[in-house]
């Protein structure tokens, strides 16, 4: 079986969608995502130097994640390991790298549904980005996941894909694989699929003033502000198109560190998902255990 490869970062998000309007005048207007184009029933937005970080997709494609490998041999090692566990592999075609803004690909699917795509040399854009509005966003942090089978995605995450985990909050994992405390979050659920996206904001102000500005604008306050007990990130979060979670952070614990360290267990309880104690309804982030 194939060693599990080394990963250069989480590279997009892919959201499936049946109108392009709505959520694209939500992630300009309202995130302060930088459009970078659309195209075929796709609009892209850029949150740092990626090409695009958030795809909107119209085009009969499933939500996806996507995770850059570093060489062309790491594809086709990840490529013979999912297949050495059982798991479908489709090689992405020329036309689907080029949607993508990619070299090479391939990509499969997640127990809780998801695609999950391996990319090769992903398109960097040569200029700064600038968003619309000054959200203070300085990088595509993280993706959350919510699974009825957590312990089937845990798996696939670390024994498959070879993530670490980071911590456990009751049965929420948290998976890195750089050295940010994570890149994804797992998280026991009623639904299966997409959660929640988070973007890094330059300080606890830029926190703040995205706070009061989902105030202002009469959005709900979904998390937060608050501060993560697991990764120390400060935080909030609204709601968007799809009911999907938009969350603006910063702080994440990450260094070399996090590489010696033993995963830690919180408890299955809300004050595990915030040690501010802000107040949330999200059944995710009680910390129930399904």
């Amino acid at each position: 079986m194939p060693a599990a490869v080394p990963f250069r970062d989480l590279r997009y998000v892919r959201i499936a969608t049946d109108d392009l309007a709505e959520p694209s005048g939500f992630a300009a207007e309202t995130l302060g995502l930088q459009p970078s184009g659309a195209t075929d029933g796709r609009a892209f937005f850029r949150s740092d130097a990626r090409a695009y970080s958030v795809c909107f997709s119209t085009a009969d494609e499933t939500d996806a994640v996507a995770l850059t490998v570093a060489t062309d041999d790491d594809l086709a090692s990840m490529s013979e390991r999912l297949t050495s566990f059982g798991i479908a592999v489709k090689a992405l075609d020329d036309a689907d790298c080029a949607a993508r803004s990619i070299k090479k690909g391939i990509a499969c699917r997640a127990p809780n549904g998801i695609a999950v795509e391996f990319v090769w040399r992903p398109l960097a854009s040569g200029w700064r980005y600038h968003g619309p509005r000054d959200a203070g966003i300085v990088e595509f942090s993280s993706v959350a996941l919510a699974t009825t089978d957590v312990a089937a995605d845990e798996d696939f995450w670390t024994r498959i894909v070879g993530l670490s985990v980071s911590d456990w909050a009751g049965d929420a994992v948290f998976l890195r694989l750089d050295d940010a405390h994570h890149r994804i979050a797992l998280y026991p659920s009623q639904q299966n699929g997409l959660l929640g996206i988070d973007f890094a904001v330059e300080g606890i102000n830029n926190v703040m003033q995205n706070f009061y500005f989902f105030q202002g604008q009469q959005l709900p306050v979904v998390h937060g502000p608050g501060r993560q007990p697991t990764s120390g990130k400060a935080f909030v979060t609204t709601r968007g198109p799809r009911d999907l979670l938009y969350t603006f952070s910063t702080g994440m614990d990450r260094g070399p560190d996090l590489d010696g360290r033993v995963p830690r267990q919180f408890p299955a309880e809300a004050g595990s998902h915030c040690a501010w104690g802000s107040p949330t309804t999200q059944p995710e982030f009680l910390g129930n255990t399904l």
